[in-house]
């Protein structure tokens, strides 16, 4: 059974993921003065949703 605490940080890693890929499809359509702010939120998004996998421990 899962914990509170592991189905709400699978929640904020899905969330995180989500947004990696709208981020990423924002970028590849952006103009050259957006890619460095929407970089830096896509590094962000990714960042948590790897922090996410780590705390739960999972691959």
């Amino acid at each position: 059974m899962q914990s509170r605490k592991d189905r709400i940080v699978r929640l904020i890693r899905a969330r995180a993921q989500r947004e990696v890929e709208r981020l990423a499809g924002e970028f590849a359509r952006a103009a050259a003065a957006e890619k460095e702010a929407l970089l830096a939120a896509l590094q962000t998004e990714r960042w948590l949703a790897e922090s996410c996998t780590d705390a739960l421990g999972e691959l």
